[in-house]
């Protein structure tokens, strides 16, 4: 018996089941299976994918690129090892909208710099660097791009899915979203396969709801054998809030 749909009529909105599962004929075997995991993502996270991926940025450097995102309104923050210190603050461009359009156009790039005389804090024990944005044409970035909130209390657990927006290579922002179970979990930061490359450094690390859940930092070894990369590593939200969450706002 095949499944039915129909209508309720022009005036209701929606459709009523009318049959039962969907069989092969004459076998009474279902057509379709769940093969492994179940993979299915409703289209609302599609929307959440490219709605959070505006506030993530290229951060262009006189030696090469990283990935950085804001976390307020001017607040943007990448790795330690990205801005060490002020000056290579000073001497970033900030590259929002660096991405191919669904016709493989290129965006309108927008470009900011940064105020790190105002605002810069760093730790490289969490690997974090948080630096202010100079305004421009009256606004701030975030008002342009938005930003992602910091929630000190986001949960993360093993086998989680963790998605990871980027500009790997320095190249056109993409996403990884594929293979990306956590596999550790401590209480400083998280271990994951989700795919990163150069360029990834500063990236946000984001759950399935698109929750900032951690600072990507950089790949980790085999404990047992250096040299054959195995997982990639962020540090947790929780503490790097715990340190900045005054300064920033939140």
């Amino acid at each position: 018996m095949r499944a039915q749909w129909v209508s309720k009529g022009a005036s209701e909105e929606g459709f009523e089941w009318t049959g039962g599962a969907t069989v092969e004929r004459g076998t009474g075997f279902p057509l379709e299976a769940v093969i492994g995991e179940p993979n299915f993502k409703e289209v609302w996270w599609l929307e959440s994918a490219v709605e959070a991926a505006r506030s993530v940025a290229r951060v262009k450097l006189p030696s090469g690129s990283a990935t950085g995102f804001l976390i307020g309104p001017d607040i943007l923050m990448t790795n330690h090892h990205v801005f060490e210190t002020a000056d290579d603050a000073k001497n970033a461009v900030i590259q929002f909208n660096y991405r191919l359009k669904a016709d493989e156009t290129l965006a309108k790039r927008d470009d900011w710099e940064c105020d790190p005389d105002d605002l810069f804090m760093t730790n490289p024990s969490l690997d974090y660097s948080v630096v202010r944005m100079k305004g421009k044409d009256g606004k701030k970035a975030g008002e342009v791009w938005g930003h992602l909130r910091l929630d000190p209390n986001v949960r993360v657990f093993k086998n989680q899915r963790v998605n990871i927006v980027q500009h790997p290579q320095g190249r056109f922002q993409e996403i990884a979203f594929r293979d990306n179970q956590v596999k550790d979990v401590t209480d400083k930061y998280i271990q994951y396969l989700t795919d990163t490359d150069y360029g990834t450094s500063g990236s946000p690390v984001f759950n399935d709801h698109f929750k900032v859940v951690a600072l990507h930092n950089q790949r980790v070894a085999e404990p047992n054998a250096p040299g054959r990369w195995h997982r990639n590593q962020g540090f947790r939200v929780g503490p790097i809030f715990e340190e900045i969450g005054a300064a920033i706002g939140q």
